[in-house]
C-alpha cells in the first residue's frame, strides 16, 4: 500500500519531491504597478495643454484693390493731364477673405458690410494714388522702362493702407482687442513698425503701469488715445489705453495682417 503523505508541520521543511507554492503577492503588486503607470500616463497627456499652431500668411491670393477706377492728376502740363487706375494687389494674408472685406465683399473681419467697401480704406487709397501720382510725369508712368519702378512705388505706397498695424484680434480700428481692451491708437496710420500681427507683441502690465514694445525699453503705461510706444530699433505704433482691461498683465500682438507683393494693371489709362 503507497505511503499516505503528510502535510508538513510548521516550521518543518516540505519534503523531497514536493514542489513549493508560488506566491501570488509579486503578481498581484506587479499587476497593480502597471495600472498605477498607464493612469499617471493617461493623466499626463491630459495634464499637458493643447498646443495650437501659431497663425502663418496663406497665399499668394490677388484682389482689386478698389471696385471703381481711380482717378489722379500727374504732375506737369497745368494739371491737365491725368491717369485713370483700376490695380490688382498680389498678396500674402493671414486670412484671404481680410481683403475682400474691405472692398465690401464680406468676411473681412468687419470692415463694412456687404457690398460696401471700407470707406476709410478707399478715402486712403485715392488719397495715396493722388500724392504718388502728382510726383510723376506722363512719360514716367507709360515708359515701358519705367513703369515697372512706377508700379513698385504704387506697392508701397498700397502696402501701409490694405494692412496697417492692428492690435489683438480686433481688425477694426474702433474695435477694442476682446482680452485687452487695448485697441490702435488715432496716430497709427503713421507708425513706422511694420512687422506681421502674430511675430510681435506689446507687454502690459496694469498693475505695475509698465508697457514695452517686443525688446524695447518699459516704458510708463497712462491711459491715453496716443500712447507711442517704441522697440529697439527705434520703429513705434501708437495705442489708445482708454479701454484697458483692469488688472490686465499679459502680451497682445501687434503688427499688420498682411503683405502687398506685387501690384497689377487692371486698367491703365493716361489723359
Amino acid at each position: 500500500m503507497a505511503e499516505e503523505k503528510k502535510p508538513a508541520q510548521e516550521g518543518q521543511k516540505p519534503a523531497e519531491g514536493d514542489a513549493p507554492k508560488k506566491s501570488k503577492l509579486p503578481l498581484f503588486i506587479g499587476g497593480g504597478a502597471v495600472v498605477v503607470l498607464a493612469l499617471a500616463f493617461v493623466a499626463s497627456l491630459m495634464a499637458v495643454p493643447k498646443h495650437e499652431p501659431e497663425p502663418e500668411l496663406e497665399g499668394p491670393f490677388v484682389a482689386k484693390l478698389s471696385k471703381s477706377d481711380i482717378q489722379a492728376n500727374l504732375a506737369g502740363a497745368d494739371g491737365k493731364r491725368y491717369v485713370v487706375l483700376s490695380l490688382q494687389a498680389e498678396y500674402f494674408a493671414y486670412e484671404e477673405h481680410y481683403v475682400t472685406g474691405r472692398l465690401g465683399g464680406g468676411g473681412g473681419g468687419g470692415h463694412g458690410g456687404a457690398g460696401a467697401e471700407d470707406p476709410l480704406y478707399l478715402v486712403s487709397l485715392k488719397d495715396a494714388m493722388i500724392k504718388l501720382a502728382a510726383t510723376k510725369t506722363i512719360n514716367q508712368v507709360t515708359d515701358p522702362v519705367l513703369v515697372d519702378s512706377f508700379l513698385e512705388e504704387v506697392r508701397e505706397a498700397v502696402d501701409p493702407v490694405l494692412f496697417p498695424v492692428y492690435v489683438g484680434d480686433s481688425l477694426a480700428p474702433a474695435t477694442p482687442d476682446t482680452k485687452s481692451g487695448l485697441r490702435v491708437g488715432e496716430s497709427n496710420a503713421s507708425a513706422t513698425m511694420r512687422g506681421l500681427l502674430h511675430e510681435h507683441f506689446v507687454d502690459i502690465d496694469s498693475v505695475k503701469k509698465t508697457v514695452q514694445l517686443d525688446d524695447g525699453p518699459a516704458m510708463k503705461l497712462d491711459k491715453s488715445r496716443d500712447l507711442q510706444v517704441v522697440n529697439k530699433k527705434g520703429e513705434f505704433v501708437y495705442l489708445d489705453t482708454t479701454k484697458l482691461v483692469d488688472g490686465f498683465v499679459g502680451k497682445v500682438p501687434v503688427g499688420v495682417p498682411g503683405r502687398v507683393k506685387r501690384i497689377f494693371r487692371d486698367s491703365f489709362l493716361v489723359q
